[in-house]
């Protein structure tokens, strides 16, 4: 289906809830990345990097405050304007054996016309089982190393750039492998049914944190009762959750997450940051222990109007963690950057092999040449 053939959708006034499941149906088989639903604008979608209006009207506050009770609580939406906002999933049954998964967030926002009362909803498409490694055109380099016997593997990028499906494309592996492994998952929210997977020889437990456990920060105990093989942490941002990680690896786990940060160099300086000062230091010498692998990847726009990931990665050995356990600090970073272009693979060394490939324009190449380019292979 083109661009031009927008899928015909009812969105009039009630938008029930059988109204509102075929419209998510059409449009998730429509291939959007993200709907978007907000008071007083027509419902709109993200496809392709490009903003396209689907709806036929501009939705009333009561309609999208409506939407948002239908999907998650029937007090959501009044709750919302306390300004408590709103992560969860949400699925939408087309027949006996086929759903389709979004991953929500609802925010308060300002009304249209100054209203003080708005509501802002996004949902981003998500599938209900996560590509292989192979469809993500992961590098042998670094597939190689995913699977460590211990230690902790870190994700690194923003939001968006497709850490949740490469985590998922790892444990896809891993649930898969003739071996079963047993793995438990703590994620909020939770995107992808690992049980469905075919083909699983594995077992998993997925728990979503805050509705299961009460938080991140008793992952890490609650993990080593379960006695698996395998801990996957959502995201490590609090100082519980990455001391949990450090301890899992310890104990002789292996232990994958992610973290919203900009650079394989910036990892560590940025996972310590919410340490007390007086801790930094211990902190950063569990991660140099415990740490295997190290990724970084942004999603690019080609010119096609598709996206590829570009990464950089850092297989870290004995040697490195000898130098960097006598790094000061403040210089760790710096440090890091220095690894990544001599023994790992530079983001702009990606970005180059897509611009040969006739993927990326000229501009973006220039950018990250004017960014990056000292650290990749032709420095």
């Amino acid at each position: 289906m083109s661009e031009e053939d927008v899928p015909h959708i009812d969105d009039s006034h009630p938008l029930t809830k059988p109204k509102l499941t075929n419209i998510l149906i059409a449009l998730y088989e429509w291939g959007i990345d993200d709907v978007l639903i907000q008071d007083d604008e027509f419902l709109a979608v993200k496809r392709k990097n490009r903003l396209i209006t689907v709806g036929s009207r501009p939705l009333e506050l009561e309609t999208v405050q409506q939407v948002l009770d239908t999907m998650h609580r029937p007090t959501s939406s009044a709750t919302i304007q306390e300004g408590t906002d709103f992560d969860f999933t949400y699925s939408v049954q087309k027949d006996r054996v086929t759903a389709y998964r979004f991953r929500v967030n609802a925010t308060g926002a300002l009304g249209m016309y100054g209203n003080p009362i708005g509501l802002d909803i996004t949902m981003r498409r998500i599938a209900q089982v996560p590509p292989t490694l192979d469809a993500l055109n992961v590098p042998a380099a670094l597939a190689d190393n995913l699977y460590p016997n211990s230690g902790i593997v870190i994700i690194a990028g923003e939001t968006g750039s497709g850490k949740t499906t490469k985590l998922g494309a790892i444990i896809r592996e891993l649930l898969t492998q003739d071996e079963g492994k047993r793995i438990v998952s703590y994620e909020s929210p939770i995107e992808f049914d690992f049980r469905a997977i075919p083909n699983r020889t594995g077992r998993i437990g997925q728990s979503d944190p805050h509705q299961h456990i009460k938080g991140y920060p008793r992952a890490g105990a609650n993990a080593l009762r379960r006695n698996p093989d395998v801990i996957l942490l959502g995201e490590a941002r609090d100082y519980e959750t990455i001391q949990g990680a450090v301890n899992n690896a310890e104990t002789g786990h292996s232990v994958y997450t992610t973290v919203h940060v900009g650079s394989v160099a910036e990892t560590f300086t940025r996972m310590i940051n919410v340490f007390p000062a007086d801790e930094r230091m211990r902190a950063l010498s569990g991660l140099i222990g415990s740490t295997r692998v190290l990724v970084y990847q942004e999603l690019l726009s080609t010119l096609d109007g598709g996206r590829v990931a570009a990464r950089e990665f850092l297989v870290l050995n004995d040697k490195m963690r000898t130098k960097l356990y006598a790094t000061p600090e403040d210089q760790i970073t710096p440090v890091l950057k220095d690894m990544v272009r001599k023994y790992g693979q530079p983001i702009i060394d990606d970005i180059r092999s897509y611009y040969e490939q006739g993927l990326l324009p000229k501009r973006l190449l220039d950018q990250y040449e004017a960014e990056f380019g000292e650290q990749g292979e032709a420095a």
